[in-house]
């Protein structure tokens, strides 16, 4: 019967995940390892794969497969995080059965199982949840080594670690550590090492593992010495990772949520110490206190490598698999009691009922800030200009991958979102340069503190009711005043590294502002053609940039750049007004592919108010 109906809460579970993974909105996050690892099939960060903390390696190989057959589309990306559920919930299941009380069961069951912003991992394309079935199968492995020699049970747990690693590097020391649990047990059991082909087995399992183990090691030290272990901070371990964990998996971090994790985990504590009191250290080696050993085990090593090695607290996604280690360590301990305190897993009791009310299909809780309505850029794409290129629009960095994936979705060559960074804010929240960087857009998608000093020149004309940015129209576009045009081509296929569209000086401009449009017939057969068009205004005499902008051709389109024109416009902002300007126009083709330009046309437009 239990079998059953965990088979159907699972089920439905995995109902919901599948609808999520459709429906939610992608992340920024998500678009950039598709943009950076999966379209380009890029993943390994000793052969030159984009360095960053976004590379998920197992995620990105498997992605990247998933992609070459099925082609994009979100739900491809997401697909391999969505059928790890499936050993995910089998693992669950089968480590519960340990559990010898309905209480303790049932509370490991459907908090693991209901716990909505922790399974929401499974639903988008991220590491996360792909590792964590992995890591929850090398502690079931680990299970099975309390109890007999199995030595399938060494492989299979050894593979399920090296696995998860993979899919999160952020599981490194926690693998580690149950490697050493493991080791323990093997070492306790002379059953292991008790025959020739049993060493055998032991001796290859712990090469592989080793090697596997090593290349992890030596790809986090790379990573640390890139600055790529940039998430969290140094601010304490309750600071950062605990309060984090509660913001994400209740999206609140109050003091009395607070307070009421520290009073179980210090009746957890108890538990542990009175059940080893009891029969004086005897069982320190029972399984019930696994998950106790890897929880104490992890925090105090995320403490020493903090202190000692400078290596940021983990925060929210990043130390997500503290939730499963408490949530075990508090049920089989209590699973040990014959006291009240037996029914202390009822707590978890009320994970359903948050499942429920936490219930969306709208938005993944620690990126809602980050969300853009299509309407916005169905608003944007729909909007005809004097020029007759496509509508600009301007906003903040943090959204340009949730921007630029509607472009790539819809093959539309709309204008790229042009972002500036809150630098150009003091502390004060007042304006750095002279003049506002979005001030000449016909659209922005922000929110209104970051343009108070433009205001007045836009309408609202939408608004997100998750993240809170607003879409501003400009009540009157900026005026365009052609000032030059240029057009060539390239006589057949290249692969040369830049091609120069534009180069001209200017001596005096009159304005801050010039507009760049480009008209680009270009054709390369290499998907993705990593490549972008770039425009950047510059002094001649000493190479200083005033601004750079450019727009990318392989997060624009999901297909094989083909011979139909580019057409697309960049504005470089923030220029002296009457001081010789030199600006250049060119395609940097970043990795190098074959190419042909058919034609390259770019035109000058002068920007102004009047």
């Amino acid at each position: 019967m239990n079998k059953l109906i965990y088979s159907i809460l699972a089920f439905l579970v995995f109902v919901i995940l599948i609808l999520r993974a459709i429906y939610v909105p992608v992340t920024h996050d998500e678009i950039a390892t598709f943009y950076y690892y999966i379209q380009p099939f890029s993943f390994n960060p000793l052969t030159g794969a984009h360095p960053d903390a976004n590379n998920h390696i197992l995620n990105s190989l498997l992605s990247g497969i998933v992609h070459k057959f099925f082609g994009y589309s979100v739900f491809h990306i997401r697909l391999v995080n969505l059928l790890a559920f499936i050993p995910y919930a089998f693992f669950v299941f089968k480590i519960g059965q340990q559990l010898s009380t309905k209480i303790s069961k049932w509370g490991f069951y459907l908090s693991l199982l209901f716990g909505f912003y922790f399974v929401q991992f499974f639903s988008i394309s991220r590491g996360y949840g792909l590792s964590i079935p992995f890591f929850m199968g090398g502690i079931y492995f680990a299970f099975q080594l309390y109890n007999k020699k199995s030595l399938w049970s060494i492989i299979l747990g050894s593979i399920s670690l090296l696995l998860a690693m993979y899919a999160n590097m952020s599981l490194l020391p926690l693998a580690l550590l149950l490697f050493l649990v493991m080791l323990i047990l093997v070492f306790k059991n002379k059953e292991f090492y008790s025959d020739l082909k049993s060493i055998i087995v032991l001796g290859s399992t712990a090469l592989v593992t080793l090697l596997f183990t090593y290349f992890a090691v030596i790809i986090s030290f790379k990573m640390k010495n890139e600055g790529s272990l940039y998430y969290g901070e140094l601010d304490g371990f309750w600071a950062i990772t605990i309060k984090s964990q509660l913001l994400m998996l209740f999206e609140n971090q109050e003091v009395w949520i607070q307070f009421a994790l520290g009073f179980v985990l210090l009746i957890a504590l108890a538990l542990f110490l009175v059940s080893l009191l009891k029969d004086r250290l005897k069982s320190i080696f029972k399984s019930e206190y696994l998950f106790f050993y890897l929880l104490i085990g992890i925090v105090i090593g995320i403490i020493l490598m903090a202190k000692i090695m400078g290596i940021n607290y983990p925060e929210d996604r990043v130390g997500m698999y503290l939730y499963p280690l408490f949530i075990g360590a508090v049920c089989f301990l209590a699973d040990t009691q014959k006291s009240l305190l037996r029914y202390l897993p009822m707590l978890l009791f009320i994970m359903p009922i948050h499942f429920v009310l936490a219930f969306n299909m709208d938005h993944t809780s620690i990126w809602k800030t980050g969300y853009q309505p299509d309407r916005f850029y169905e608003t944007v794409k729909n909007t005809t200009t004097d020029t007759g290129y496509p509508a600009s629009v301007g906003g903040d960095e943090q959204r340009i991958f949730v921007y630029t994936e509607k472009i790539y979705r819809d093959s539309i060559k709309s204008n790229q979102l042009q972002f500036w960074n809150k630098t150009i804010f003091d502390s004060n929240m007042n304006l750095i340069p002279e003049t506002h960087p979005g001030k000449y857009y016909d659209y922005l998608i922000t929110n209104s503190p970051y343009i108070k000093d433009i205001v007045h020149l836009f309408d609202s004309v939408d608004v997100s009711r998750m993240s809170g940015h607003a879409l501003f129209k400009r009540k009157q576009p900026s005026v365009k005043q052609l000032l030059d045009s240029k057009e060539n081509h390239l006589d057949g296929e290249t692969s040369q590294e830049f091609f120069e569209i534009l180069h001209q000086t200017y001596d005096s401009l009159g304005v801050d502002a010039v507009m760049i449009g480009v008209n680009l017939e270009i054709q390369s057969l290499r998907h993705p053609f990593t490549s972008r068009v770039v425009a950047e205004a510059r002094d001649k005499e000493t190479g200083e940039v005033y601004n750079y902008q450019y727009f990318q051709l392989d997060w624009l389109s999901n297909k094989v750049v083909s011979k139909k024109p580019w057409v697309n416009s960049l504005y470089l902002q923030n220029l002296p007004k009457f001081k010789e300007v030199e600006i250049v126009v060119y395609l940097w083709n970043i990795n190098q592919k074959p190419y042909s330009i058919y034609k390259g046309k770019s035109e000058v437009y002068k920007v102004s108010d009047k």
